[in-house]
């Protein structure tokens, strides 16, 4: 216990490492631009319309208590301009419903714990409302509000709260929208060109380790690192949505000129997900080979070296995927072509030639079935998919080229 004691950090050394992770991520959103900075500028701004709106409540509404407006702008400042026009919109529906529910119960029935037993269970149950996602929850607080400390029966109060909320909507969505729009284009684009990099390297290290010699290690390796770019193709779509999305409404879209083929980016993650999902199988089945258990012996030498060689053609084929122009998409055509061909002769020399350990024979059949699949999962999509250049893509004569 003495020397879990003295490994355990100390209460300087805690507050020295979290001031310097937070002096590391502010100077790279200073110098980089990537998440950190537009989550600096996100929060800069919602500091900034707030600061607006309640000013804006004390100077031309004369409220007294300006807590609606600058709490409403702050909460509508959002990623996109879609969800920032959302949030102020749903906003302004819950604190509406909410004030008139307490202005009709307080004018007709007077606040009683039977009057306001009803109204706040209706209240909860509109707070659940899908359409006012996450401000729902205003509709029971300003009954609540309301019915507490005016009794509900305040019209200024009531009509007063209703104008603050509107105006504090109206002034984040329009500081979301002065203050550099969010424009989320650069960042999906950055995720997709790492992501079949991470593939074709990940084919191209299983493709030397086949002719070099392996372990158990390096195929446990492969297959780990197979799976996480498993799991990256959600995030990404993920990504690639809200830069859609990011486009809409926003003004420096306009002015920028900008048009991206947001479809060609979703079918090429799509389609490079499928594929590594048979990439997977096939390091999952040389995880099985390497065991030291005989029950699943190693395909022969001969095998994995032609083996190899059909997926340095794939990773081949993945380098040049969704890339503009014929001769592009003609290398992918002829790389998976010739990967298919090396394929399918491996194929024929199994089914003809005598096993040196006919207990081999599932290693060869599943590596085989899933390079197979691999290949027509890109083959299908091939002709659709789109990858970021540094000069495109773009759709739309006389408009602006991304990224050039």
């Amino acid at each position: 216990m003495e020397t879990a004691a003295r490994d355990r950090p100390r209460p300087g050394e805690r507050v020295r490492a979290v001031v310097a992770g937070w002096w590391t991520t502010a100077s790279q959103a200073v110098r980089v631009a990537g998440p950190q900075r537009d989550a600096a500028l996100l929060m800069a701004k919602a500091a900034l319309a707030t600061v607006l709106a309640w000013q804006f409540a004390v100077l031309v509404l004369h409220s007294s208590n300006p807590f609606y407006a600058p709490m409403a702008a702050l909460l509508v400042v959002d990623r996109t301009m879609v969800r920032s026009l959302g949030a102020s919109a749903q906003r302004v529906v819950a604190v509406v419903v909410g004030m008139s529910a307490a202005w009709l119960v307080g004018s007709w029935l007077g606040v009683h714990w039977w009057s306001m037993l009803p109204v706040l269970y209706l209240a909860l149950l509109l707070a659940r409302w899908r359409r006012l996602g996450d401000h729902g929850i205003q509709v029971p607080t300003m009954v609540l509000l309301s019915l507490l400390t005016v009794g509900g029966t305040d019209v200024e109060f009531t009509y007063l709260t209703i104008i603050e909320t509107i105006v504090g909507g109206v002034i984040g969505v329009a500081t979301n929208a002065i203050v550099l729009a969010p424009l989320h284009v650069q960042q999906p684009r950055d995720q997709i060109r790492s992501l079949t990099t991470r593939v074709c390297a990940l084919l191209n290290e299983i493709a030397a380790g086949l002719r070099e010699g392996w372990d158990t290690d390096a195929a446990r390796k492969w297959y780990d690192t197979s799976s996480e770019i498993v799991g990256l193709a959600p995030t990404i779509q993920e990504e690639i949505e809200t830069g859609r999305e990011s486009m809409r409404f926003n003004p420096r879209d306009n002015l920028l000129g900008m048009e991206v083929d947001w479809a060609g980016y979703a079918r090429t993650v799509d389609a490079i997900g499928r594929a590594q999902w048979q990439l997977s199988g096939i390091a999952r089945t040389l995880v099985d080979a390497a065991d030291e258990d005989d029950s699943q012996p190693t395909p022969t030498k001969r095998f994995l070296d032609r083996y190899a060689e059909a997926l340095d053609k794939v990773a081949g084929a993945i380098s040049h995927f969704g890339l503009p122009g014929d001769e592009e998409v003609g290398a992918v055509t002829d790389y998976l072509h010739s990967a298919g061909a090396v394929l399918d002769q491996l194929g024929h020399d199994i089914r003809e030639t005598e096993l040196e350990d006919p207990r081999a024979w599932p290693a060869y059949g599943a590596l085989l079935l899933d390079a197979q699949r691999l290949i027509r999962e890109l083959e299908v999509a091939s002709h659709q998919a789109v990858m970021p250049t540094d000069s495109g893509p773009i759709r739309k004569p006389g408009r602006r080229v991304i990224g050039r």
